[in-house]
């Protein structure tokens, strides 16, 4: 797989990424923009074309990659014909998670950690330190309700401002007016 996502990478080509087993037809669509040893970054792109965010995914987890498909073929045409377009991500490889975090921090991005198979934490980044992610949980009205501190090795994906959580920080920066 890391092949073939090297590859990607190079070519900037959109791809499908499997990775739940337990929902086989589930996948993402985008352009892999980094990947190490334990992540991969993609730039998502959702169904109808248009920008959705980044998503951090274990490396382990992927388990198919399709390429060239008619699906992936009309999402890049709608991609493109809607003008969309991603933020510049200049993280590093070898620290993927801590770059997309400090990324999200540098840009007030909402992110969703999924820890474990259900586990899910939502919010903006507070702080990162010894190993201990600390998010500001917002709850799904956006509106402020506590902290989480969640260990780095616990992570198993992480979404950034995705189409949800650009609705959250909405509802978020509305709560505070």
């Amino acid at each position: 797989m890391k092949k073939e996502l090297l590859k990607a990478i190079v070519s900037k080509e959109f791809i499908e990424i499997y990775t739940d087993v337990d929902h086989a037809a589930k996948f993402e669509v985008g352009k892999v923009l980094k990947f190490s040893e334990d992540f991969v970054l993609l730039a998502s792109v959702s169904p109808i074309g248009m920008y959705d965010g980044f998503h951090l995914l274990t490396t382990d987890d992927i388990y198919q990659i399709n390429k060239n498909t008619k699906y992936i073929n009309n999402i890049k045409k709608l991609y493109t014909i809607k003008q969309q377009s991603h933020l510049d991500f200049d993280g590093k490889n070898e620290h993927l998670m801590l770059s997309l975090l400090k990324f999200a921090v540098k840009n007030k991005l909402v992110i969703f950690v999924k820890l474990f198979q259900e586990g899910m934490v939502q919010g903006l980044v507070k702080k990162i330190e010894n190993e201990m992610l600390v998010v500001s949980i917002l709850d799904d009205d956006g509106e402020y309700d506590g902290e989480a501190y969640i260990r780095l090795e616990d992570i198993n994906s992480i979404t950034c401002d995705d189409e949800q959580a650009v609705c959250l920080k909405l509802l978020s920066l509305n709560a505070a007016e």
